[in-house]
């Protein structure tokens, strides 16, 4: 090799030597084919940095000259420390300052392609949503007659009308139109208002086209009542209000994995950071004597809310301010799980202040906040005795279910609870905890997942890749488990008058 060559190379960024370069590139492509690796094993996408940085370092040992600017600096910064040190050494030092040149920029190529990616396909990246409306009867709702604009930047970007209620639905049919039909209304949370999917896509809509092709002679109409971040006893006031005037022969309670904990104010305010006694929604309380009671939504909530929680960890930090303007975090936020830290961070410093309020004193007996592994506190709902507190929220969701019972009784309606697939299937132990609750009680249950496992499907995909509410499929499915029920059950669509 002529000794220009030789220098040129070696002030490129690569050792003068063919075998020193053949090294270096060895090396590349095994640092590669560990990330390859590891992403077929695991597919995590910490492992794209080895195959990134892996391919660029064989590309700099094999191609020294398109890398000489920063072999300068390199120079710059090591040569006068490393120096003193073995020719041997002094290649490791090199190796090591390329795999952090190279991973950094490849997490800097992977980061700018992919919010580039992500902005091109988004239609929008902000919600509009904001439940701004207050009412004394049912708490906070989505103003009536708005638009809302919502995504998780990922997987769906849908814009839905809020009715004249502020439900986002179709307007709801008038009281004698629905009167003289077979009515349906469906009551919950997120899965119910359903913001992910346009609203033709929605169960109860899809119910109400699949029913009348089916049974045209029993004109099944439906509605449907939903808001995020609520439980049963947030919800009793919609069926009071909304769905009563409309004499429904059924009512749905939509069950998912969160209800438990948000029918405990406690827990409630843990996740939410509402204080306890300034939730916006109708809450069931204790009295003195033990008795339950529900108590109105509180109108002072904005005021009462637990104090701001700001000590996350660094991660968590860093991506919660990349996240308001950054796609491609959001996207790594999820895969990373760290949206579920974000989630569970507050909940132990929550639970100190919520321990120092007076009727809060045993909040956090039994069990420690730390130990959370979900931000709902599922795995303590699973325990044969849960914590004082878990307990609590079990006897509040056992009393929202009676004042469902006692009102659609009294109503002439039927009353069904339609497991999401959050649940579980049938023998999975949350949902033995709701279903034993309800055949207590005398409500049918309607499991998603056993339909979804008695058709063949993949219940994964009930849910978006990157949210667990109903996709288009999830819908679709809840509205075939519900005709299946409502074919063995037509008596519910015949008018009766209340016992």
């Amino acid at each position: 090799m002529r000794r220009d060559t030789r220098e040129r190379l070696t002030e490129g960024g690569a050792p003068a030597r063919a075998s020193d370069r053949a090294f270096g590139a060895a090396f590349a492509v095994v640092f590669a084919v560990i990330g390859a690796v590891a992403w077929l094993a695991s597919a995590t996408l910490s492992a794209w940095l080895f195959v990134i940085s892996g391919a660029l370092l064989a590309v700099a040992f094999l191609t020294p000259e398109l890398l000489s600017p920063l072999n300068a600096l390199r120079v710059r910064l090591l040569d006068s420390v490393t120096s003193p040190l073995h020719p041997g050494f002094r290649r490791i030092f090199v190796i090591i300052w390329w795999n952090g040149v190279l991973i950094v920029g490849g997490m800097s190529l992977i980061a700018l392609s992919g919010e580039a990616w992500f902005r091109l396909r988004a239609p929008f990246t902000e919600n509009t949503i904001a439940w701004n409306k207050y009412l004394p009867e049912v708490g906070l709702i989505n103003p009536p007659d708005s638009e809302i604009r919502y995504t998780n930047k990922l997987d769906y970007w849908t814009v839905t009308q809020t009715n004249s209620l502020g439900f986002a639905d179709r307007e709801p049919p008038a009281p004698e139109g629905a009167a003289a039909s077979c009515h349906i209304a469906a009551i919950g949370d997120s899965f119910v208002e359903a913001l992910e999917v346009p609203v033709e896509d929605k169960f109860h809509v899809r119910l109400e086209e699949m029913a009348a092709a089916e049974f045209p002679d029993l004109d099944v109409t439906t509605s449907a009542y939903g808001v995020k971040n609520t439980g049963q006893t947030h919800q009793l006031p919609w069926y009071d209000e909304y769905a009563r005037p409309l004499r429904p022969n059924l009512v749905v309670l939509v069950f998912v994995s969160n209800d438990f904990s948000n029918n405990s104010p406690a827990l409630y305010a843990t996740i939410t950071g509402y204080g306890p006694d300034g939730i916006p929604y109708s809450t069931g309380r204790k009295s003195t004597d033990g008795a339950i009671y529900l108590a109105p939504p509180n109108p002072e909530f904005s005021v009462r809310a637990l104090p701001p929680f700001e000590d996350y960890p660094l991660i968590v930090r860093l991506w919660l301010k990349m996240s308001s303007m950054s796609i491609f975090s959001e996207y790594l936020g999820r895969k990373l799980n760290i949206r579920d830290t974000w989630r569970i961070a507050p909940i132990p410093a929550r639970v100190e202040v919520l321990a120092s309020l007076p009727g809060y004193e045993s909040t956090a007996d039994g069990w420690d906040p730390a130990a959370l592994r979900d931000w709902d506190g599922l795995d303590f709902f699973l325990h044969p005795s849960p914590p004082p507190v878990f307990q609590e929220a079990l006897e509040f969701t056992a009393f929202a279910l009676d004042e469902f019972v006692d009102r659609t009784k009294s109503d002439g309606a039927e009353l069904v609870i339609l497991a999401s697939y959050t649940m579980g299937p049938s023998g999975d132990p949350l949902f033995e905890r709701m279903a034993k609750m309800a055949a207590e009680r005398g409500i049918p249950v309607i499991s998603q997942s056993d339909y979804v496992a008695r058709q063949g499907g993949n219940i994964e995909d009930a849910g978006f890749a990157h949210d667990a509410h109903w996709s288009a499929q999830g819908h679709q499915w809840a509205a075939e488990a519900l005709l299946e029920w409502l074919r063995g059950n037509l008596q519910v669509c015949d008018d009766a008058d209340p016992a």
